[in-house]
């Protein structure tokens, strides 16, 4: 067995040890192995770079043939032709390239010889280690006075504060924006009093120096029937026959109605009017009776109803979300 000769071995070497009994310090023996640590490196590296290994190595090869099994998709068939190539050669003498069979045969009945066994989470191999790891302190003692070259420093620092400031800044702009009045004009069919309608004329006798006029303006809620006769040969007033407020106004249909009249002794005549409307456009028609003489003549106008025009206003405020911005 390995053990009990490397046992021996290391007896007899103590034992023929002539050097004085006498501990060396930790930090000597750990230097004395570090220097023939390196002085063994030099040697070493000559011996395995190279064609040393080639030369010394015997049946050495570049190009084994396992080689091949680089890269295989599975090797089950591939051992197990390796497996019975090497059971056929049992017994063969023991040279270099009988170590692999060897090693083969050895995998193939070493679970018989060598029966396998488990360890389980509770055995002592495993808890002791958690144990040690947990604190290797308790265990191995405090590295700290064992080594001269450590040392335990217990390092505080103190809090560190620190203050940021930071600004927000709105910058300035100039921006421009308008308010506008906005005025809508709103027309409504109508006329303001004393506001001049239409005239109606009639011309009863080409002869006559003077022919018939009946002037309509408006009033407050009504109409100013004006029947006059006009000059042919100046177009000027020749004789007033009267005025007289009637009713009158938008969108009103009104049949024959009384206008100015007058019966005496000098004058003798009768005027009536009319109103037909259809929305804005009216025609008004005038009578002149002469009951004195038993005559009567008829005239008429068609006109558009003047409108009256208010205002609306409204302002369109453009600046409403700036003014908002700069509350």
């Amino acid at each position: 067995m390995i053990a009990p000769r490397f046992l021996l071995c290391l007896i007899t070497a103590l034992a023929t040890h002539t050097s004085p009994a006498h501990a060396d310090a930790l930090s000597d023996a750990f230097n004395q192995g570090t220097t023939l640590g390196r002085s063994g490196n030099a040697a070493a590296r000559g011996q395995i770079s190279g064609t040393t290994a080639q030369a010394t190595v015997p049946n050495y090869t570049t190009a084994p043939p396992e080689a091949s099994y680089f890269g295989s998709p599975g090797l089950s068939t591939l051992s197990s032709t390796h497996v019975s190539a090497c059971a056929g050669a049992t017994g063969q003498p023991a040279n270099f390239a009988q170590q692999g069979c060897n090693a083969v045969d050895f995998s193939q009945t070493n679970s018989s010889r060598r029966p396998t066994y488990s360890i389980g989470p509770t055995d002592p191999l495993l808890t002791r280690a958690k144990t040690i790891t947990a604190d290797p302190q308790a265990i191995a003692g405090n590295l700290a006075g064992t080594y001269s070259g450590c040392s335990v420093q217990t390092v505080t620092r103190p809090d560190i504060f620190e203050t940021l400031l930071c600004h927000q800044y709105r910058t300035m702009e100039n921006t421009s924006c308008d308010k506008v009045l906005i005025v809508t004009p709103i027309q409504t069919p109508g006329c303001s009093p004393g506001q001049f309608l239409t005239r109606v004329t009639a011309d009863p006798c080409p002869a006559c120096i003077d022919y018939l006029a009946f002037d309509f303006s408006c009033g407050a809620n009504n109409y100013l029937m004006h029947a006059f006769t006009i000059a042919k040969s100046t177009g000027g007033v020749y004789m007033e026959l009267g005025s007289q407020y009637v009713p009158g106004t938008l969108n009103t249909q009104i049949g024959q109605s009384p206008g100015p009249s007058r019966i005496d002794g000098y004058y003798c005549y009768q005027t009536y009017y009319s109103q037909s409307c259809s929305g804005a456009n009216c025609s008004i028609g005038a009578w002149f009776y002469n009951p004195c003489q038993g005559t009567s003549y008829y005239g008429v106008s068609t006109f558009a109803m003047p409108t009256t025009v208010s205002f609306t206003d409204t302002w369109d405020n453009q600046c409403a979300a700036l003014e908002a911005r700069a509350q």
